[in-house]
């Protein structure tokens, strides 16, 4: 069962205060950002659910992050309840000023038995099923591992509820749930996951009304890139 809102947990609540002259606060826009560099992104390692914070640069990335939003009138952020989401919104919203909640449909994707290992490991030790998560991901299921349609149904979930609220919502999340965000909205198969880059500290703008997403600070849709990769003959995706 989805979690709502109302139920959840504030992990930091502060004056929200008044948007800045010129913010641009939406009914509908979202916007969702992927937390900082951990060491597991460097060694590529499936941290899953493991506690571990951010790097130096992780930090910076998150620095850098709330001073692009500063304009945005972000009224809250929405996280995952993993500890490098929750650094990561938590020195957003000290620059932001705004409340954190934590949000557990925002969790990282459940990888199960791949949980702790390096991209080189799973490829040794699941030959096939690493294959098939690298050239068709939501056709994968393993027991312990969560499937491509089962994050996507929380994740949209948390994403209609804050594109309803008045003002822009910043949801921090991981790359799993970000990747299914993006495609949701666009009306794209899950097919075409591996295919939306999302490095640490990215930040897309997603208008749901308009059904559309943009990276931040830009208003070029993803929508024709993603487009043409489905014209693309199907094949191994890094």
């Amino acid at each position: 069962m989805a979690t709502t809102l109302a139920s959840l947990p504030a992990i930091d609540r502060r004056s929200s205060g008044a948007p800045q002259q010129g913010a641009e606060a939406a009914l509908g826009q979202v916007y969702v950002a992927r937390h900082g560099q951990t060491e597991s992104n460097l060694l590529r390692r499936y941290a899953g659910y493991s506690s571990e914070p951010l790097t130096k640069t992780g930090r910076s990335q998150m620095g850098a992050l709330a001073a692009q939003l500063a304009r945005c009138g972000i009224a809250e952020i929405w996280t995952s309840a993993v500890t490098r989401a929750r650094e990561s919104a938590r020195l957003v919203s000290q620059v932001l000023s705004v409340p954190v909640r934590v949000d557990p449909r925002l969790n990282e994707l459940r990888m199960g038995p791949w949980e702790g290992l390096t991209e080189a490991q799973v490829a040794d030790r699941f030959a096939d099923a690493y294959a098939l998560w690298c050239t068709l991901p939501d056709r994968l299921a393993l027991d312990g591992r969560e499937t491509l349609a089962v994050v996507a149904a929380r994740v949209t979930a948390a994403l209609s509820d804050a594109a309803s609220r008045p003002r822009p919502v910043l949801l921090m999340t991981h790359v799993a749930p970000l990747r299914v965000a993006v495609l949701h909205t666009l009306g794209l198969p899950l097919r075409l996951y591996k295919r939306v880059h999302v490095p640490n500290g990215d930040c897309v703008r997603v208008d749901r009304e308009r059904r559309e997403v943009c990276p931040f600070g830009e208003d070029r849709s993803l929508r024709r890139r993603l487009n043409l990769a489905l014209a693309e003959p199907e094949g191994l995706v890094a």
